[in-house]
């Protein structure tokens, strides 16, 4: 089974498929992917280092 590459990596990825994309639809799709990659890097990254309140 082969490895996925990290968050940060896959989120770049659907930026620069958007930028290519032609079709409105195909363009919004990657735009929300890498939108949701980056909440989970920022959830991930919360989960790591706790703020201290």
């Amino acid at each position: 089974m082969s490895e996925r590459p990290p968050l940060k990596e896959q989120a770049a990825d659907h930026l620069r498929k958007a930028l290519d994309a032609d079709d409105p639809d195909t363009k919004n799709f990657h735009i929300r992917s890498a939108l949701q990659f980056e909440e989970c890097i920022e959830a991930t990254d919360q989960a790591d280092h706790p703020h201290a309140d």
